[in-house]
């Protein structure tokens, strides 16, 4: 019997499972949750993230499986700047910097180099730089040229002791084996390389900051490795920690919303994957490269090997509701939630009753717009207000602001020669509101397959491993074997077609308002 590892670090809890290698039965599963949470500015601990990687791999090795584990894989929030010194340690750990914050772990939702990211931008779109066809036409705040300006022009001094600069996914592969390498998804999602392009030229990034072209490319090396790909092995300080053998293989890192596919099988051209948790993540599969403005971004083997895939998706989901639930729902409802001994999210979906109908429409940028178009400045907005708005309308509009996001992310593709043929989902939300899944269905016009697997994202790095260690040639073959077998479909609302329809054009108008008055504010 061979077994393999698959762990998601999430932005609230990291998760494993030791999972059988033969048919994909989940033996253990693990949860942690991270004790400092996200830290103001949205920064991250060290701590949590290794005495996480520790606990985890401590619940799933207990002594009966350790001969059978094969093959370990991470996936993690991306992009979760985790600066290192020449150690190899995260620079927060020096004793002097212990307290500064641009010595932390950035997490991929802090935006506070944007003003980094819109000078990078002008200056690409003034040059013609290639990168930009990839990247759908901008250049994201959350990703690592941005991020790394930022240290450099707010601390210099902390900027000059970082060695390298490594996404969550890579640092925690680097953590288990001792050897620097990269992930495809960090380095051409996040990190602004291709495999045809390689870095953006020296000139434009020496013209940013005079000598920014050596050191980018110096903290960013790296051998880049495609999912599923075999880092080496597992170093020995954690075998014996662990009491595993001298052979287990390390994956190498994946983005968190990348190793569902492969637990969902969206792994063929025209396959659609949705992961939807704090933040909601989007992947299309295609066999051959299209550059599609206002999506980013597009890289091939970024999501699996010999495809292109499309990384795009919503920065704000389950955040949005819990800021709902938590800042701007009336006590009685709480109350009434309590009395019946329910969630108020389970509450406030038996209470609607005509969605198909909501006077309410919300444009769901609460932590700005991802794509389509990709500005984080962009505020959200709650549209057809009155004194008789309920809950349930506003809790609703969210949800369905959600979906139109998604549908208009897929029709921007859909434009460019991209459809999506199937649509499936996993994630935390799906099997907690499946009032959500519903609207997503309506509002697509296409059944959702909802893959009905506790910890998805789990499950899809344990497949990555198991191809890693040679178990199976491809995640293809791996996810036959492997992968959800159990799944709930929803199915569009045929009767209220036109209804749902209006819903979308709609928000589709809202969301164009809020672009046009967002330009008028800042000329």
């Amino acid at each position: 019997m061979k077994t393999v590892i698959g762990i998601d670090y999430g932005t609230q809890t990291a998760r494993a499972v030791l999972v059988d290698a033969a048919d994909g039965t989940v033996l253990l599963s693990s949860q942690y949750a991270y004790p400092h949470g996200v830290m103001p500015g949205d920064l991250a601990s060290a701590e949590d993230y290794d005495e996480g990687l520790a606990h985890l791999l401590k619940a799933v090795t207990p002594p009966r499986w350790r001969d059978t584990v094969a093959a370990i894989c991470v996936d993690a929030t991306s992009l979760t700047l985790v600066p290192l010194n020449r150690e190899g340690d995260v620079l927060c750990r020096e004793t002097d910097l212990a307290a500064h914050p641009q010595a932390q772990i950035k997490l991929w939702k802090r935006h506070s180099a944007q003003s980094q990211a819109n000078e990078a931008l002008a200056l690409a779109r003034r040059t013609g730089q290639p990168f930009l066809a990839r990247t759908g036409g901008s250049l994201s705040c959350e990703w690592t040229l941005p991020k790394l300006l930022e240290m450099r022009d707010g601390a210099p001094e902390v900027y000059r002791r970082m060695d390298a600069a490594m996404d969550l996914c890579e640092y925690l592969t680097f953590r288990l084996t001792g050897r620097l390498t990269r992930s495809t998804g960090s380095m051409a999602f996040k990190g602004l390389w291709a495999e045809d392009l390689g870095f953006p030229a020296e000139t434009y990034l020496d013209a940013l900051r005079p000598g920014f072209g050596a050191e980018y490319r110096r903290l960013l090396r790296g051998q880049v490795l495609r999912p599923g790909d075999a880092t080496g092995t597992l170093h020995p300080q954690w075998q014996r920690l662990l009491g595993l053998g001298p052979n287990v293989v390390v994956a190498s890192g994946v983005l968190d919303g990348h190793t569902a596919l492969a637990a969902l099988g969206a792994l063929t051209p025209g396959d659609a994957a949705l992961v939807i948790g704090t933040s909601n993540v989007l992947t299309l599969q295609m066999e051959a490269l299209r550059e599609i403005e206002g999506v980013c971004g597009v890289a091939r083997h970024g999501l699996t090997p010999g495809l292109y895939g499309v990384d795009a998706g919503q920065a704000c989901t389950g955040d949005m509701l819990a800021w709902y639930v938590d800042n701007a729902l009336p006590a009685s409802v709480h109350q009434a939630a309590r009395a019946k001994g329910v969630s108020v999210h389970r509450l406030l979906c038996d209470r609607v009753s005509r969605p198909w109908a909501n006077p309410v429409t919300a444009a769901d940028w609460f932590n700005g717009s991802r794509n389509t178009p990709c500005d984080l400045t962009l505020p959200a907005a709650l549209y057809g207000l009155t004194l008789q708005t309920r809950p349930e309308e506003l809790y609703l509009a969210l949800l369905q602001g959600i979906a139109c996001g998604t549908r208009d992310i897929l029709e921007q593709c859909a434009r460019h020669g991209v459809t999506a043929k199937r649509v499936l989902a996993t994630g935390g939300v799906t099997g907690k509101n499946p009032l959500l899944m519903q609207q997503y269905a309506n509002l697509l016009g296409h059944d959702i397959q909802v893959g009905q697997c506790a910890e998805g994202p789990a499950l899809g790095a344990a497949i990555f491993a198991a191809v890693a260690a040679g178990i199976y040639s491809t995640p293809l073959e791996a996810f036959a074997q492997m992968g959800i077998k159990e799944w709930a479909i929803y199915r569009p609302d045929e009767t209220h077609r036109q209804d749902y329809e209006r819903l979308y054009r709609r928000n589709a108008a809202l969301r164009h308002s809020i672009r046009q008055l967002e330009q008028h504010m800042k000329e």
